[in-house]
């Protein structure tokens, strides 16, 4: 497997760190959810992030892969948050404001994944 070798980055493990405990909120223990999987990963992305090293090139392309896919989701995600919430402007206004945050989130990892990328294709 083609390796990378990455330097820490507190920014973009602080990023990977909060969605993990996002989804240990829904994981439930000794279940192989897909909660437990995102949590898993996002932990470990966390943890690759905050020490830096050699990380697999596969690893990368799939977080990668993961935050396009949350950028390329949020626009239809907020559309149906507005649609199934129309009565309660509060809280469709707060979960709004989540998946926004999750998606710029997601362009700041697009942006420095696709920078660390580039040199390995």
């Amino acid at each position: 497997m083609q390796q990378v070798n990455i330097a820490p980055n507190p920014q973009i493990a602080g990023i990977f760190q909060g969605w993990a405990e996002d989804w240990a909120k829904e994981s439930q223990a000794n279940q192989k959810d897909m909660a437990n999987k995102f949590h898993t990963v996002y932990k470990i992305a966390a943890d690759v992030f905050s020490k830096g090293g050699d990380v697999e090139l596969t690893f990368l392309s799939a977080l990668f892969q993961d935050c396009q896919t949350k950028l390329e989701m949020a626009e239809s995600m907020n559309e149906k948050i507005k649609a199934t919430l129309q009565e309660d402007d509060a809280r469709a206004a707060l979960l709004i404001a989540k998946v926004t945050r999750t998606a710029q989130d997601a362009a700041h990892v697009v942006r420095y994944l696709g920078q660390l990328l580039k040199p390995a294709a």
